[in-house]
């Protein structure tokens, strides 16, 4: 067993060594050790498997597929009984994992077997032949994998500036930031740091989902001891702090649409977003001489989904196209024009009038029907 331990050790955690270290999903969240008072030894963590099953890995649902195909094809040819890290129950785990993350990253692809017994039974049906070999059956998955990796930045989403690490948001006071790695992207709110949240772990190509920000909020002071329900009401109060009645409504309305359709799996809707972060205020800017401000620093709602979508909601009301009850066309044209600029960095932006939030109920019929629409499978 030691061979082969070292075997499956290696390919699932160490192996990729094409891919940045912090973007490797580390062996220690799929195995475990287990101790006794004469011996130990490693064997899979099912748990950890379940959970990726049913929600996104931090590493990103890329690296945990390429990390689960690495350990079928170290595994698989091993003995059904005696040899390799898994048994036949284990094997059947971890296809049936490794296929749920496909499903989300929309790649479809079927496993010729189910289990270690039937792989043998494979090999046996097709004479071992060369369309047996482990590395062929798995080969369209690669091939899948990389294609969508080349069109998802290398598995992640990029903001205007780069990779999207640092997501400020749920912000009711203007946040004061300091760069504190630039290389890493680490960043510091100095000023105001109670009146906003910072996401500060990678958003994969699976997107941004409740189940991945509720695990996040879990780790906020004061939330660790919680039930889960109670840490959902209390990130739910929180959002809707930064927002006023119209934007309540409307993160209220997909908090509903979402618990219909699978909570956790649904993307998650984060209020006011800073989209780019000017260090001076808007009246400071004016009285300097370096440049104009950025037009649009913080965005009403920023929604994350699969494939690298992002989808901007704007509520637009009277301040976007009129000053003291006048029209101003200069203020509309600015707004068109960042629009546009930001959809040719891959922003989908959705605007809605103020005066469809006049009728609540009707606003609320008319959200339901967008969300549906938007989040089409």
């Amino acid at each position: 067993m030691s061979v082969a331990c070292g075997i499956i050790i290696t390919a699932f955690g160490l192996c990729r060594t094409t891919r940045a270290e912090g973007d490797k999903v580390s062996q220690e969240l799929f195995f475990e050790t287990v101790r006794n008072e004469h011996y130990s030894y490693m064997r899979l963590n099912r748990a950890a498997i379940n959970e990726l099953r049913t929600a996104s890995s931090a590493g990103g649902d890329e690296e945990a597929a390429h990390s689960l195909i690495d350990l079928l094809i170290d595994d698989l040819p091993q003995d059904t009984e005696h040899d390799g890290l898994m048994d036949n129950s284990d094997t059947g785990a971890v296809i049936r994992c490794l296929k749920a993350v496909l499903r989300r990253l929309g790649i479809t692809f079927e496993v010729p077997f189910h289990d270690k017994q039937g792989y043998h039974s494979f090999l046996m049906e097709h004479n071992r032949g060369l369309n047996t070999d482990l590395t062929r059956v798995f080969a369209p998955a690669r091939a899948a994998l990389e294609r969508r990796e080349q069109t998802t930045f290398t598995g992640g989403l990029r903001g205007l500036r780069g990779e999207l690490r640092n997501l400020i948001f749920a912000a009711t006071q203007k946040p004061e930031i300091v760069w504190r790695d630039v290389a890493r992207g680490v960043i510091e709110i100095t000023k105001n740091k109670d009146h906003c949240l910072l996401y500060d772990r990678p958003v994969g190509a699976a997107g941004l989902t409740w189940s991945a920000l509720s695990k996040w909020w879990h780790l906020q002071d004061g939330m660790y001891g919680m039930s889960e329900h109670l840490r959902l009401q209390a990130l739910r109060k929180r959002l809707r702090g930064s927002l006023n009645t119209p934007e309540q409504l409307l993160l209220d309305t997909y908090w509903e649409h979402a618990t219909q359709r699978g909570f956790g799996d649904s993307p998650a809707l984060l209020p006011q977003v800073y989209l780019h972060y000017d260090p001076l205020a808007q009246h400071q800017r004016n009285q300097r001489a370096e440049g104009k401000v950025l037009m649009r620093q913080r965005m009403d709602f920023l929604m994350l989904a699969s494939g690298g979508r992002r989808y901007v909601l704007e509520l637009d009301g009277r301040e976007h196209y009129s000053r003291d009850g006048k029209a101003a066309p200069d203020l509309y044209a600015e707004m068109v024009r960042e629009d546009r600029r930001i959809r040719l960095q891959g922003y989908e932006v959705y605007r809605f009038g103020g005066a469809e939030f006049a009728n609540p109920e009707a606003a609320k019929v008319m959200l339901s029907e967008f969300f549906d629409q938007l989040l089409a499978p």
